[in-house]
C-alpha cells in the first residue's frame, strides 16, 4: 500500500539554538525560570503559531519548532510564508511577558528555512 502523499513531504520546521549572552551566563537564575521559544506572525497578533517551553537549566538549547508545537489547530507553522522567531527567559515561568523577562532579538524568516536560527538571551 503506498504511503499517503503528505507523509512523503518534508515537514516545515525551524531549527533553533538558544544560548545565554556570555555576560549573563554566570548569573544565577531564579528557581523555576523557563525558556519559551516562540514563532509568530510578523506584525500579527501576539499568539504564537508554534511554541516550546523548557527549563532554563537546559540552556544552551537546540530544538526544532514545527506544526506539532502549534497551540492553535487552525494555524500551523507550515501554512505561513514568513514568521518571527524569538526566545523569552521567564522568571515567573509563564509565557506572557512580565517585568524582568528577557527577550532575544526577534528574527524574521521565510519558510521553508534551511539552517539553524541562533537566538541569544
Amino acid at each position: 500500500m503506498p504511503a499517503p502523499a503528505d507523509a512523503a513531504a518534508p515537514s516545515v520546521g525551524l531549527d533553533i539554538e538558544v544560548t545565554l549572552d556570555p555576560a549573563s551566563a554566570g548569573k544565577a537564575l531564579p528557581a523555576g525560570t523557563q525558556v519559551f521559544v516562540i514563532a509568530r506572525v510578523p506584525g500579527g497578533p501576539p499568539m504564537p503559531v508554534a511554541v516550546e517551553k523548557h527549563p532554563a537549566t537546559a540552556l544552551p538549547l537546540k530544538i526544532r519548532l514545527d506544526d506539532a508545537d502549534s497551540p492553535m489547530p487552525t494555524v500551523k507553522l507550515s501554512s505561513l510564508k514568513d514568521v518571527e522567531v524569538f526566545a523569552r527567559l521567564s522568571a515567573s515561568g509563564t509565557a506572557s511577558r512580565q517585568e524582568g523577562d528577557v527577550d532575544s532579538e526577534a528574527v524574521r524568516v521565510t519558510l521553508p528555512h534551511k539552517g539553524t536560527i541562533s537566538l541569544v538571551l
